[in-house]
């Protein structure tokens, strides 16, 4: 699976939702006239692409005879996050395909990749990507994607009376206390994980 454009996007996520509501693929027609296009060849062009990419295969001469493969959620990959030492979270253009069960209930959702050994206690290793419910609030004891004064971090979320304790899962790390006057937003909680090398 490669990359996909934010137009390559749109166009294989408004397949899958018209396939799962109506049982089929929608024709070029449908997705051209959805989406603001206003040549069937706009469409085909980004089709073309999702094939090449193996998204998804068609049948010749049938607009609407899409099949879509690995029939999980594509994630926005928002850059790397870190399980150490706070780093800048960075916006890419990356995605990546994650098992539907990662993402049930409300979203959004987004995925980071993990830099840094912090969390490996919780068996979130450098390199992994966690996948991330996007929400502002988190119960004590949840992970959470903490940014704190323009940077982010991974790590255990508790509330104190009169602070914010962000911990680490691994014993060379002490917690992150963060008081009341420091910029503290949590950007998501989190829900899974992949590890795409071993």
């Amino acid at each position: 699976m490669q990359n996909l454009t934010l137009n390559q996007k749109k166009v294989l996520d408004f397949i899958k939702s018209y396939r799962d509501k109506n049982g089929t693929p929608p024709t070029y027609e449908v997705i051209a006239k959805h989406l603001g296009y206003k040549a069937k060849s706009t469409v085909h062009h980004y089709i073309e692409a999702l094939v090449a990419k193996g998204y998804m295969t068609k049948e010749n001469h049938l607009s609407h005879g899409l099949t879509l493969h690995n029939d999980g959620n594509l994630l926005p990959v928002l850059g790397k996050v870190a399980a150490g030492q706070p780093i800048d979270l960075k916006k890419t253009d990356e995605h990546l395909e994650v098992p539907s069960f990662m993402v049930k209930g409300p979203g959004p959702y987004f995925a980071l990749q993990v830099s840094g050994d912090s969390m490996i206690g919780e068996c979130i290793q450098d390199g992994d990507y966690v996948i991330i419910r996007q929400q502002k609030t988190a119960s004590s004891g949840d992970i959470v994607v903490a940014e704190i004064d323009d940077s982010a971090t991974i790590k255990r979320f508790y509330k104190k009376r009169s602070h914010i304790e962000l911990h680490s899962a691994n014993e060379k790390y002490k917690p992150i206390i963060v008081n009341e006057s420091a910029q503290l937003r949590i950007a998501g909680v989190y829900c899974g994980l992949l590890r795409t090398n071993n």
